[in-house]
């Protein structure tokens, strides 16, 4: 029998697999001594405010072939959303699975050196609240702001000039935030996980071009988008990986532009507010209203709207929100499904469990597994305080709380939406989210 110290975590999007995230796989488990690897995968829509290439099935079926031996699923309402709700949601799903470990990719930074500064780092201190503000109302991103906040508040509690510049270096990589954020959740909701990092090999995370064993998921990506050989993938990219993606269809996100045209269009004309939508502030739902959608595909329409202030990521998460009809109110709601679904489960149940955290995860959804890692399921299944989803057209007799059905339905209507798009760009229909099965290798 195996016990849940065997096993180690990965929040990942896969967007898609490559050598990068063998590397990180296996360096997980050696760091660990972990004999069980399980993912919690980005859904339709990713972190960077974009339809997946490749679904969320296909992903996984390419990290279980790979080595994984599970994948949860990152329902799309978080899976879209900023680095914060992001991570709080993935660390969230792994207490809810009762994973003790997670390990996580950056450029430069150690789990040590993300707790010291953690130690040090009061986000709500006077110095830090008023530099956002101030930094906010000068026009700079909130990424910028609360950058010059953290410096702030560490100056107010005597830094000195070495900690201040790391910390200023640290923050300005995509990895190394996303590793703060889990980390940050970790300790603000007391929740008893440790924390491994592996340094990035290779290529930078943003890195337009493909560069030897280790490029970037955006070099291969682009590659992919702009009709390349998957043979020239061979390098960067493990072989069963090539065996699941090569010959499928993937979506182009450009397909999106029409279709969200025509659902800005209908929202103006009903007079509903851009702005009720989550990441969409007055001003950029005006920037949004006012925009002709006549750009050059989807990355020309998001650069056309950027600003200094406004990032790429941000603008393109507002417009993947407004299309897929996530509001900020719900948004809101779901951060409290889990409270809802526990208080839920104890009045069915005549039983008393602690309350789970704000942004806590209220079902895990199973997106596949592989044969020889059955007892894992057993295991994760007997520690598990949340639902395991396995059966998406079961999951309404699982989920008790209002609240968990609908952050559910609207996974439901997300995926939907991204079947309708890959329909109409590939040519190629592909079950209802309610009539898919599990991956199983």
């Amino acid at each position: 029998m195996i016990n849940l110290a065997q096993v180690v975590g990965i929040i990942a999007e896969y967007h898609p697999f490559h050598n990068g995230h063998l590397y990180q796989m296996r360096n997980a488990r050696a760091l660990t001594g972990a004999s069980y690897c399980v993912v919690f995968l980005s859904s339709y829509f990713v972190q960077r405010g974009m339809p997946a290439i490749y679904s969320p099935l296909k992903r996984a079926e390419a990290a279980l072939r790979a080595g994984a031996d599970a994948v949860f699923e990152i329902p799309t309402p978080f899976s879209s959303s900023s680095a914060r709700d992001y991570a709080a949601y993935g660390v969230s799903l792994l207490a809810g699975l009762g994973i003790p470990n997670l390990c996580c990719g950056t450029e430069d930074v150690s789990a040590e050196e993300l707790s010291m500064l953690l130690e040090v780092i009061d986000e709500n201190s006077e110095a830090f609240q008023h530099s956002l503000r101030e930094g906010l109302k000068t026009g700079l991103s909130y990424a910028e702001a609360r950058v010059n906040a953290i410096a702030a508040d560490l100056c107010q509690a005597g830094a000195d000039n070495t900690l201040l510049l790391r910390t200023r270096e640290l923050l300005s990589k995509p990895n190394n935030i996303l590793a703060f954020e889990y980390a940050r959740a970790a300790r603000a909701e007391r929740i008893p996980i440790r924390l491994t990092t592996v340094s990035r090999k290779g290529s930078d995370y943003h890195d337009p071009i493909l560069q030897g064993d280790f490029s970037s998921a955006t070099a291969i990506r682009t590659h992919i988008l702009n009709g390349g050989s998957w043979d020239d993938l061979s390098r960067m990219v493990p072989h069963s990986v090539q065996e699941v993606l090569a010959e499928t269809p993937y979506l182009n996100p450009d397909c999106l532009v029409g279709p969200l045209e025509r659902r800005v269009l209908d929202l103006l004309y009903e007079g509903t507010a851009l702005s009720t939508f989550s990441d969409v502030s007055d001003d950029l739902a005006d920037r949004i209203a006012n925009t002709s959608f006549r750009e050059d595909g989807f990355e020309a329409l998001v650069n056309s709207l950027k600003t200094r202030q406004y990032a790429h990521t941000r603008v393109a998460r507002a417009l993947t929100h407004i299309f897929l009809g996530i509001r900020k109110s719900d948004v809101l709601r779901w951060k409290n499904a889990a409270r809802e679904e526990a208080l839920a489960k104890d009045n069915s149940e005549g039983t008393e469990t602690a309350v789970p955290p704000i942004g806590a995860a209220p079902y895990a959804r199973l997106l596949g597994f592989r044969r020889d890692s059955e007892d894992l399921l057993s295991m994760l299944k007997q520690a598990a305080t949340i639902p395991i989803v396995s059966r998406p057209a079961a999951a309404g007799s699982l989920l008790r709380s209002p609240a968990a059905r609908d952050l559910f339905q609207a996974e439901v209507h997300a995926a939907d939406l991204w079947n309708s798009l890959y329909f109409w760009d590939s040519g190629m229909a592909l079950p209802s989210y309610l009539r898919q099965q599990i991956v199983i290798v």
